[in-house]
């Protein structure tokens, strides 16, 4: 059975200071030790995600909001811009691009009217396939004031050890405790909480996590599909 973990976007999440220098940004970064995990454990990537979501700005009414909306789009430019919603108390618009090591980034600007005025919010999200040492450190610059940072790394393998086996190496060699798992004859999910991990947010058994790992076998073609997240994976796995 696939599992889909449904984002709850009000809750409270520490992250990690990015230097400017980049070696030093790359090494703190949650997906850079996931990527040298994975590398590890020649494990082939197939796709990964970073998502993040802030509060922008205010506007006092309509027009304020239509002048702020369309400035942060114009200084966004190199986004293909659409309203997709436009209703009397929200708003939305998504932008779109392919820009540098192929990344295809998404931005989503939200309004929603708080009483007399209106509260504007902005989502991120960058994918890539393959995790190159370019895009790892175009995304450590990229999302590296993000205090709200999902990362999410897929990919496959091969292996003859037991998928709990397996899970329980990756925990530990990204410094981590089990919270809560899910064990089954061709899938095991496990949540745990690691020191070495920047970000972390509460179970609602009051628990901190702020590591998610999916293992699946592929019987098909015979590999292990793998799924790391940080703090939570946010896609089907």
């Amino acid at each position: 059975m696939k599992m889909t973990i449904a984002l709850v976007l009000s809750f409270s999440l520490l992250a990690g200071f990015y230097s400017n220098n980049s070696k030093e940004a790359l090494s703190q970064t949650d997906i850079a030790l996931i990527k040298e995990a994975v590398d590890k454990n020649e494990v082939t990537v197939t796709s990964w995600m970073a998502f993040t979501r802030n509060k922008i700005s205010q506007a006092s009414n309509y027009n304020d909001l239509l002048k702020k909306t369309r400035k942060f789009m114009e200084e966004h430019s190199d986004f293909k811009w659409r309203t997709v919603l436009e209703e009397e108390h929200q708003y939305v618009w998504h932008g779109e691009k392919t820009g540098a090591h192929g990344i295809r980034e998404k931005l989503k600007v939200k309004a929603y009217s708080t009483g007399n005025q209106y509260e504007i919010a902005l989502t991120h999200e960058a994918k890539g396939k393959s995790l190159t040492d370019n895009q790892l450190e175009w995304i450590s610059q990229t999302f590296k004031n993000d205090k709200l940072t999902f990362y999410t790394v897929t990919g496959s393998f091969q292996s003859k050890k037991e998928l709990q086996t397996i899970a329980d190496s990756f925990v530990s060699e990204l410094g981590g405790k089990a919270v809560e798992q899910l064990n089954e004859k061709d899938f095991v999910s496990v949540s745990a909480y690691s020191k070495g991990i920047d970000s972390e947010l509460l179970t609602s058994g009051n628990n901190k996590i702020n590591l998610q790992i999916g293992l699946r076998t592929n019987t098909a073609i015979d590999v292990i599909d793998l799924t790391i997240g940080t703090p939570i994976i946010t896609t089907e796995y």
